[in-house]
């Protein structure tokens, strides 16, 4: 059998996504969401989970980047922030971080999402693919192990380094489904080419394009696109068809 994992990113940046996240886990084939608990509907979209979606696996969209205020106070990690703020690109980290911040503001990142949905998170992933970072993935594998929970590896020597610090990982991750690659056909190829006995995980960023997003980001309604895309019943048919089951991260 073939186990595919769909992991909705950015989970809780806005209401518009945190609800085209739960219609596409609703009526769609999205198993799992990441949560950036920095972000002002966080809270509100994992109550809402909680309540109307428990079937909905919820990881943390760990952010470094971005260009918003940490968790930690400033102060306390000097390394991660300019003037008080995360940088906004993985291309402007510095090449090395303290690791011991990193942990720092990794573990209050946990506590606000373990404060909001009543436990710890199904697995971890970073927003920007910021996990890269050779300052960063050491604290994701340590964590990770302490935790007893999967990590997203977005890159196959990611994904041989945490596997042989003992981190489970999927098999695949594909990350094609995203801007010109959101198509029906694109989608379907997806599924087609999935391996026998082995676990993929798919990233999508399902949403409704709110105002919020339209202000903030320049993947705004792309993100509609995406959500009818992976709302189109056919897909379940489609998926049993071909023998895949779809799962979570707490399924590895």
């Amino acid at each position: 059998m073939k186990k595919l994992i769909v992991n909705a990113d950015d989970f809780g940046r806005t209401r518009g996504i945190n609800a085209g996240v739960v219609e596409a886990h609703l009526f769609g084939i999205v198993t799992s969401a990441t949560v950036m608990v920095l972000e002002p509907a966080a809270e509100e979209g994992v109550a809402d989970v909680r309540r109307r979606a428990p079937r909905l696996a919820l990881g943390l969209h760990f952010a470094l980047t971005g260009g918003g205020l940490p968790a930690s106070s400033p102060d306390r990690v000097p390394s991660l922030v300019v003037d008080g703020r995360f940088r906004r690109l993985p291309a402007d980290l510095p090449g090395e971080l303290s690791a011991e911040e990193v942990a720092r503001e990794l573990d209050a990142q946990l506590f606000l999402f373990e404060k909001m949905a009543g436990s710890p998170p199904t697995h971890l992933d970073s927003h920007h693919h910021s996990a890269l970072h050779p300052s960063i993935q050491p604290v994701f594998e340590e964590t990770a192990l302490r935790l007893g929970i999967p990590v997203r590896a977005s890159s196959r020597a990611a994904r041989e380094e945490l596997r042989n610090a003992g981190v489970r990982t999927p098999d695949r991750f594909v990350d094609g489904f995203y801007g010109e690659g959101a198509t029906a056909a694109n989608l379907r190829s997806i599924l087609a080419g999935l391996v026998e006995e082995e676990t993929t995980e798919l990233m999508c960023h399902p949403g409704y394009s709110d105002e919020r997003l339209l202000s903030g980001s320049s993947y705004a309604h792309e993100r509609d696109r995406e959500r009818t895309l992976l709302c189109d019943p056919e897909l379940k048919l489609l998926a049993a068809e071909r023998d895949i089951q779809l799962i979570t991260f707490r399924d590895l």
